[in-house]
């Protein structure tokens, strides 16, 4: 039987993902690149408690002005998400978008681990324009969700 982060490592290398351990914890360093974009992501494991966490974080911190903003935007956005949310330091300005899986004991599958991943890829990337363009303050929170959702401003 296949640890956690042994399944979490076939699954991320059958994909072609490259990927390193982050020095002195049980978690893997990546990069993407969406339609939308680029940022970083990491999958973190905790065997001991059986979780799976996969996040897609920005490479540009919000700046301290816009934060607000940006957050009235990912409560908009986490509204109706089924899988994953967005998070928001206010304190430095991080946007992450974090999707996991509480494992237990069962048994770790590629077919369990890759929806883990793969949602949060597609949400980031979706959302991507509108945290850019709230950050940048050339869109109001209404208007980037109604670009990225496609619909009309409320």
């Amino acid at each position: 039987m296949a640890t956690l982060r042994e399944a979490v490592e076939e699954m991320l290398a059958k994909d072609g993902w490259v990927f390193a351990p982050v020095e002195g914890q049980e978690t893997l360093a990546m990069g993407y690149k969406g339609e939308n974009g680029t940022w970083s992501c990491y999958a973190h494991v905790d065997q001991e408690r059986g979780t799976f966490v996969f996040y897609s974080v920005t490479d540009r911190p919000v700046p301290e002005r816009h934060r607000a903003a940006v957050a009235e935007y990912l409560t908009l956005a986490n509204f109706g998400l089924v899988l994953g949310n967005f998070e928001l330091d206010l304190g430095d300005g991080e946007t992450r978008f974090k999707t996991s899986a509480e494992l237990g004991a069962a048994e770790p599958s590629l077919d369990l681990l890759r929806p883990i991943v793969y949602a949060n890829i597609a949400a980031m990337d979706r959302y991507l324009p509108g945290i850019d363009g709230v950050s940048r303050g050339s869109m109001t929170p209404k208007e980037a969700i109604a670009a990225c959702e496609g619909g009309t401003v409320q």
